[in-house]
This record gives C-alpha cells, structure tokens and sequence, in this order.
C-alpha cells in the first residue's frame, strides 16, 4: 500500500529534528558563519508551533489539494532553500523532483527521515546545459524555478501553458547607512552587521546586499576605511571569483586613469579573500562583481535611485527602519544586520509561500 505524501507539521518537524541531530556538524558546505547561521535558522524552523503557523498563514482555512508533481530547480547557493522545497512538498502533499549536485546526499537523507521514497521524492542530478527538456518536464504539474534570469527563462520557453510556473528569480537587496556613529563601539556595531549580510551565503543569495546607499562622502569615506581594513579576515571566496575579481579590480583602476576620475582609495581588494570595497556615485561603472559598493546618494530620494536601481527586495537600514516609506523602495526593510532573518510566517518573496504549491478549490454547500 502506498503511503500518503502529505505530511502533518508534527511529522514534518520531528523529521527535521532526526534529519538535523544526525548530519555532520560541517553542512551546509559553506564558510563557517554561514554553515552556523543555516543550522540555527533549520533548529529554529524545526518547530510543530511554526509550521503550523506557516500553514494557517500561507493557506488560512480555504479548501485547497496539491498541484501535483512539482520540479524544484533552486540555485544550491541558497542553503536553506533546497531544504524548503522539500518541506514544502511534505506540508502540501506533493510528489517532488528535486535537482541537486552538492547536497543530494543530505537531501536524501531528510527524505528517509519524512518516510518518503525514491517515487515520492526523486533527488537527481542532470547536466542542465544539455537535458532533455522533454524528459525532465514528463508528467509535471508545476516548477519551481529558483535561481538566475536564464534558468526563469529557460522553463518559460520550454513548460507546457498548463505547468504553474512558480518563479524566483534575481532580486537586489541593498544596504543603507544613513549615520556615521559618533563612537567607535557603535562604528565597529555598524560594520559588524553590514559584513554579516554581505558575507553570509558568500553574497550568493537574493536578500544579500549588492549596493550601500550612504548620503554623502564623509560618510563614504569613514565606511569605506573602515571596510577595507576587514577584507582580509573575511571568508575567502572561490578561487575562480577571487581570480575575476582581481581582473575586474585591474580593468576598473586602469579606467580611472584614463578618465582622470575617481581617486587612489575609491577602491580596495584583498587579493587572499577577494573581497573588495568601492565608492562611487549611483551612475558610476565602478561596481565589483562582489564586495561592498558604496553608492553616494540619499535613499529618501527615491525617484532618482529609481532611474539606476531596480526595486529592492530587502533593505537593511542603519541604525534603524523606523519611520522608512518602505513600499515605495523596498518589499522589506529591517535593522542591518538582519537582512536574512525573516520570519517563516512573514510574507514571502523568496521560499516557502505554500499557497503557490496548491491549488484552492471551491466545495459545494452539503
């Protein structure tokens, strides 16, 4: 007899707490503030009380049944994200083919402990460049797209109009230092909190700040000091990105010069962790793929941050949001320092929203 798919929020957070209590210390594969950050947010979601709430929340008391079979192609970047997806599935019911390359085995591993099998949850591995699309679609009822434009694109292009496309693509997020703080405790505060947004998830992830908005040079330039002095205690980046950051560090100091713009220390690299720091007004090119851009300009000024910046999904304020027209920038604003730390049961721009994983239907009065 087959089991059913659906799992009860008990269930579900009595796998997660067997599933966490036996993998190794060291998951998720990340630096180490990161891999700590993922398991306190996993220890904490592993709760009755939460999922329960995420499911009265998300699904209130509507008659709702699963969409289906559900392909999950999230980036692998977003920890967190690979493990919602199948938490997702279990609280709605759903059968789940889940991509993944570096994880899998630990994937395969919370699947034992939510008594699924390979029918119900098949964790896999393709090569994406060159699938068949055909083979990988067969029998799906939605997708879950997760990840860069060109994979959004990708399963826009190629899913069937009956396939629900649920789709989380690149957001920015974004930083803003509104005050230099007048003492050096409430300075390192400051610094401590926007290195720990940029730096967390190794700045892979939608809620990770591309940009620091400040609202003039002095403040640019007490941020930047005090920015480029940290780079090298950061966790290293990959030896790939390290290699194309120092490349880009090159083009955009040979560029200076040959504008005659820009000074010495408008930008800073750590060769050993990659990391790097610029600052720049908002329509300047000199942007590292990763590190800290400081863009000079006030956020309350928002129709001109519109003219270079998308809408933000997250944005961090220091020293606090209070009082911050927040919609008119921003999906969310909170204290830097916490730009990842949204509560399961909030409004969701990014994982987890259950209502986009059913179907509501309509029941005839008996």
């Amino acid at each position: 007899m087959t089991l059913p798919l659906k799992r009860s929020p008990r269930e579900v957070a009595r796998a997660l707490q067997t599933w966490l209590a036996r993998l190794p210390t060291d998951w998720p594969p990340a630096d180490p503030e990161t891999t700590h950050f993922c398991r306190q947010r996993l220890d904490a979601f592993a709760d009755e009380a939460v999922l329960t709430a995420k499911l009265t929340s998300d699904l209130g008391n509507r008659p709702w049944r699963p969409l289906g079979h559900v392909l999950a192609v999230i980036s692998e970047n977003d920890h967190l994200g690979v493990v919602a997806a199948l938490v997702a599935a279990a609280l709605t019911g759903n059968r789940l083919t889940l991509k993944s390359r570096t994880g899998r085995a630990a994937l395969e591993s919370l699947r034992n402990a939510l008594a699924w099998d390979e029918t119900a949850c098949r964790i896999a591995d393709w090569d994406s460049r060159a699938q068949n699309d055909d083979a990988v679609l067969d029998g799906v009822d939605a997708i879950v797209a997760a990840g860069s434009a060109s994979l959004i694109h990708h399963y826009r292009r190629t899913a069937v109009p009956s396939v629900r496309l649920i789709e989380y693509g690149p957001q920015m997020s974004a930083a803003y230092v509104a005050v230099w703080p007048d003492s050096a405790t409430e300075q390192t505060a400051c610094v401590d909190a926007l290195v720990r947004d940029t730096t967390l998830f190794l700045q892979n992830v939608c809620s990770s700040p591309q940009f620091v908005l400040v609202p003039d040079k002095a403040i640019a330039r007490a941020l930047f000091s005090a920015l480029a002095a940290r780079l090298s205690t950061l966790p290293p980046l990959p030896e790939e990105i390290r290699l194309q950051q120092s490349i880009k560090a090159q083009e955009l100091r040979m560029l200076a010069r040959l504008e005659k713009a820009g000074e010495a220390d408008e930008l800073a690299i750590d060769t050993d962790t990659g990391w790097a720091v610029a600052y720049a007004p908002a329509d300047s090119s000199l942007w590292m793929p990763r590190g800290f851009r400081l863009v000079i300009g006030n956020v309350g000024n928002i129709d001109t941050l519109r003219k270079n910046f998308p809408p933000l999904q997250t944005l961090g304020i220091w020293p606090s949001p209070e009082n911050f027209p927040e919609e008119e920038m921003a999906l969310h604003c909170c204290r830097l320092g916490r730009m990842h730390e949204r509560p399961a049961t909030a409004p969701h721009d990014g994982q987890l929203e259950l209502a986009q994983w059913v179907r509501f239907v309509s029941c005839a009065p008996s």
